[in-house]
């Protein structure tokens, strides 16, 4: 398939010009637009990280960080960070590579049966981001999403790597990974990937195909 020839080419690129594998890359790669000189150059900056990223957000706006994503607003590449307040949801976006924070929406949410009992010792979405990352041994964590799974509080990881992404899950309070699952890269999951994070739409599909798997 012609666009899948010329992402893994690109991705080639972007992993030689950085030396490690960055989202900013791929998401730069993933057009067929896009030059090999402009794709190096995204492979140099730096994302800082959903830790850093998680840290500024609760500065703009306290509370517990529910999830953070990699996603574009206005063309450019942020850390979209929800976080709950009691009867409301916060959204602060902050840029991926600067940190400024590039605004802040609250939603009104008075419907949330969860929100009271979310443990007050979690370890925070950044940290459970680095754990994931550990854990694949390398990587980019571009979505953590804070769950229940079987009665547990887990954060659910996704981490983009060099050969594919792996989705790991790891307990919110105790730290530990209870699980990981690795998918490799094929043509159908590059092109879904980078279209669906350019739209906020897409994304229940992105979460569909993954619950197929």
């Amino acid at each position: 398939m012609k666009k899948g020839t010329l992402w893994a080419g690109a991705l080639s690129v972007a992993i030689a010009a950085s030396g490690v594998y960055g989202y900013n890359a791929v998401q730069a790669a993933g057009s067929e637009k896009a030059p090999a000189a402009k794709t190096q150059a995204a492979a140099k900056q730096q994302l800082i990280g959903m830790e850093k990223a998680e840290q500024l957000a609760l500065a703009a706006a306290s509370g517990k960080v529910e999830s953070i994503d990699i996603d574009r607003k206005k063309g450019k590449l942020v850390y979209d960070v929800e976080i709950q307040q009691k009867n409301r949801d916060v959204d602060v976006w902050i840029d991926a590579y600067t940190g400024k924070s590039l605004g802040v929406r609250v939603d009104q949410d008075d419907d949330d049966n969860d929100r009271d009992n979310i443990p007050a010792n979690l370890i925070g979405a950044g940290k459970a981001s680095a754990i994931a990352v550990q854990h694949v041994k390398g990587g980019t964590a571009v979505e953590v999403d804070l769950d229940q799974d079987d009665g547990k509080w887990v954060y659910d990881v996704e981490v983009k790597t060099a050969k594919g992404s792996s989705e790991v899950e790891v307990h919110a309070v105790s730290g530990k990974v209870i699980k990981a699952e690795n998918e490799k890269h094929d043509d159908h999951d590059d092109d879904d990937d980078h279209h669906g994070r350019d739209h906020d739409d897409d994304r229940d599909d992105n979460d569909n195909d993954r619950d197929d798997d």
